[in-house]
């Protein structure tokens, strides 16, 4: 008998190749007439841009355009666009951009209709709707387009904080439309499809993890390791475009309600430590937790190497499971992610206190095995040294 459980998935989805053009349609169905663009400088400058605000114009809604922000979004301007909102009378939100903009986008909107500033709203429940929310991404990676939650940099305490909500902060529609990937720079490719990788094998192997979950995951586990070499290969590989824009949707889909674990513990204190995107931040520790993990998980490592291809036929779980570690490490490998020890900033001096840090994470409750300050010190240590597993 299957336990009893929570699934969440609020927002409407609108996918395939050119469903771009499906963005006026979808903010007038608002009966919005003042639209806030929020999106980073460089996109704000590109022919996506362009396309939303002329599609919009065409059907009589005003739109502006708001950049401020940046790479890892912080509490202090999204207080600042919130205000920018207010004073606008902006009606809805269109966030054009990867995991950050959109982040932004969800605590600015929750911001304006709640009142209070972006640290207030961290840790506990949202009392009111956000603004209205459309997500158009263009990476293919955070799943932040149906996901209810925003991590912001909290200036103060220097930490990233949690802003989550099921009911107020799910965006409402999400247009992932594959050909927004196609000019994609394969460095970012890489570090987004990896990071797509991590909420597929975390929301599996999380303690929450559910049969609607673990379905989405394993299923996205499968479509990245088909899809995501041939994005990185040739980024215009329409087919494996559109089949990584979907994944990362489900991975979204599957992680936020299973949560996430050790991975993403480690890669949210190193990143706001060193200033590391988070995708990857991800990456670096991918495979050094699934090899903590594994021990004890055999199973679950198995399935995950079968959904990877990387199953060798009657080999057991315990060497198939090895046999997932191995492929994602020669993956991260073959993608040219830059190794952990290759960062500016970065001390080994340091790792002691992101140890006890990463420990202190409440992901750390929802990893599959224990894991303690001591376990990351050892993972961090490892990761700096480029220790090979099984390459």
């Amino acid at each position: 008998m299957f336990r009893r459980m929570d699934f969440s998935l609020r927002t409407k989805l609108i996918t395939g190749y050119g469903c771009l053009e499906r963005i006026g349609e979808v903010v007038e169905g608002f009966g919005a007439k003042k639209v806030l663009l929020c999106t980073d400088p460089f996109l704000a400058g590109t022919p996506a841009a362009a396309r939303i605000r002329e599609l919009l114009e065409q059907r009589g809604v005003g739109c502006l355009v708001y950049t401020r922000l940046q790479p890892e979004p912080i509490d202090v301007h999204c207080d600042e666009g919130a205000q920018f909102c207010k004073q606008e009378g902006v009606e809805l939100i269109v966030a054009l951009g990867g995991g950050s903009v959109m982040d932004q986008s969800k605590a600015m909107a929750a911001i304006v209709t709640n009142g209070l500033p972006c640290r207030k709203l961290a840790d506990r429940p949202i009392p009111a709707r956000m603004l209205p929310l459309v997500c158009v991404p263009t990476t293919a990676g955070t799943g932040s387009e149906v996901t209810f939650v925003s991590v912001i940099t909290n200036t103060q305490e220097r930490y990233k904080m949690t802003i989550m909500d099921a009911d107020s902060l799910s965006p409402d529609v999400a247009v992932c439309d594959p050909a927004l990937l196609t000019t994609l720079p394969r460095g970012l490719i890489a570090s987004c499809g990896v990071d797509a990788l991590t909420h597929a094998i975390e929301g599996y192997t999380a303690v929450c993890e559910n049969p609607i979950s673990s379905a989405l995951a394993l299923g996205a586990v499968e479509m990245i390791a088909k899809n995501l070499p041939r994005c990185w290969r040739d980024p215009a590989d329409r087919d494996a475009q559109s089949a990584m824009m979907l994944a990362s949707t489900m991975a979204g889909a599957a992680f936020i309600n299973a949560d996430v674990g050790a991975v993403h513990a480690v890669a949210e204190t190193v990143g706001v430590a060193y200033h590391i995107p988070h995708g990857v931040a991800n990456s670096l520790f991918l495979a050094y937790v699934m090899e903590f993990n594994r021990p004890g998980n055999e199973a679950y490592y198995a399935r995950i190497a079968r959904r990877l291809g990387a199953a060798r036929p009657g080999a057991d779980d315990a060497e198939n499971a090895r046999c997932a570690v191995r492929f994602v490490e020669e993956l991260i490998q073959r993608l040219e992610i830059p190794a952990f020890a290759s960062f500016s900033g970065v001390d080994p001096a340091d790792f002691e206190d992101l140890a006890r840090r990463a420990a202190e994470s409440p992901m750390s409750l929802d990893n599959r095995k224990t894991i303690g300050k001591g376990d990351y010190l050892r993972i961090l240590q490892d990761a700096y040294q480029g220790k090979k597993m099984y390459l």
